[in-house]
């Protein structure tokens, strides 16, 4: 299948049909911004500290609290 090009003529959206063979990369550095589903693109996040098997029950969810907060500002997730 080839690649439609723009979706439009009259905005910057660009659709990819999967077959790159050596991939896509969007946003293509932590400075660009990228947003899903209509939500305002962001750059991205800053990194979520790694926890321990002996974490406890705040430092897991302080991780976890952290990574849906970026998923959403991503618009990933609701």
């Amino acid at each position: 299948m080839a690649n439609p090009g723009p979706a439009s003529t009259q905005t910057p959206v660009q659709l990819f049909n999967g077959d790159a063979a050596d991939g896509i990369i969007i946003g293509g550095s932590p400075s660009k911004l990228v947003g899903f589903h209509g939500e305002a693109a962001t750059a991205q996040g800053a990194t979520v500290a790694t926890i321990t098997n002996s974490a406890s029950g705040t430092e897991i969810a302080t991780a976890v609290n952290a990574l849906i907060a970026r998923l959403q500002a991503k618009g990933l997730i609701a």
